[in-house]
C-alpha cells in the first residue's frame, strides 16, 4: 500500500495542469462568442439628398466609436448586437443596433431627421416707435472719444480743413489727409502724444518747405 503523500504527490501535477487549461478554454469560447461586424455607413439627411459631415457614431454602452468623414462615411469595427447613438447637431439621435445575422461586414445608410427648435421672440428695438427711438439716441450722454469723432465732422472744422489743404491737392490727397489727421487726433487721445522734434520725417519736411519758399 502506497504512503497517502505519494497519492496526492501524483494527483497535483493533474490538477495542475487541469487549472491551466481551463482559463484557455474560457478565452477561446469567449472569442468564439465575439461576433466583429466591420460597419460602413453613410450618414445622410430624412431626404437623402445630401450627406452629413462631422457625424458622431459610437457605442451605447462603452462610448467607443468615430465620426464622419467630410463625405458623411464612416467604417469601423463594432460587435454584433451592439446599440449605436448616431449623434449631429441640429438632428435627432438616432439609436440603431447591429444585427447578428449580417455576417463580418454591413453596409447600411443611417437617415438623420432635422430637429427643429423654436426659439422665443426677441425684441430688438425696445422703443415702440421710430420717434422715441431717435430722442433717445439724441439724449444719450457720449463720453469722451464719441465726442471727439462727432467734433471732426463738425462743419467749422470742415471748412478749416478746406481753408488749409493746398489747392493743387487731388480729392484723394484731400482724403488721406482727413484720415490722417483723425488717425493723430485719436492717438494723442488714447496715448502719450509723439513728439515731432523725434520724427526724422517731420524733419525732412520741414526742410523741404524751407527750400521751396527758398525757391520762391
Amino acid at each position: 500500500m502506497k504512503p497517502l503523500w505519494k497519492k496526492y504527490y501524483l494527483i497535483l501535477p493533474l490538477a495542475t495542469a487541469l487549472l491551466a487549461c481551463l482559463p484557455q478554454t474560457a478565452s477561446a469560447q469567449d472569442k468564439e462568442d465575439l461576433h466583429i461586424v466591420q460597419v460602413s455607413g453613410l450618414v445622410m439627411n430624412a431626404d437623402s439628398t445630401q450627406t452629413i459631415p462631422g457625424v458622431h457614431v459610437f457605442n451605447k454602452r462603452s462610448g467607443r466609436g468615430d465620426i464622419t468623414d467630410y463625405k458623411g462615411w464612416i467604417s469601423k469595427a463594432f460587435l454584433a448586437g451592439e446599440t449605436l447613438i448616431i449623434s449631429a447637431v441640429g438632428f435627432k439621435n438616432r439609436e440603431v443596433v447591429i444585427p447578428e445575422d449580417v455576417g463580418d461586414r454591413w453596409t447600411v445608410i443611417f437617415a438623420l431627421e432635422e430637429d427643429f427648435v423654436d426659439l422665443g421672440e426677441v425684441e430688438v428695438n425696445p422703443f415702440p416707435s421710430e420717434e422715441l427711438f431717435k430722442e433717445a439716441i439724441l439724449a444719450m450722454n457720449l463720453n469722451e472719444d464719441q465726442q471727439n469723432v462727432i467734433n471732426s465732422f463738425a462743419p467749422e472744422v470742415i471748412q478749416e480743413l478746406i481753408r488749409s489743404t493746398p489747392l493743387q491737392a487731388s480729392p484723394s490727397a484731400n482724403y488721406r489727409f482727413m484720415q490722417n489727421q483723425q488717425f493723430v487726433n485719436l492717438q494723442n487721445s488714447a496715448g502719450p502724444r509723439a513728439n515731432p522734434l523725434l520724427n526724422p520725417f517731420a524733419w525732412s519736411q520741414f526742410i523741404n518747405s524751407l527750400k521751396r519758399k527758398k525757391k520762391k
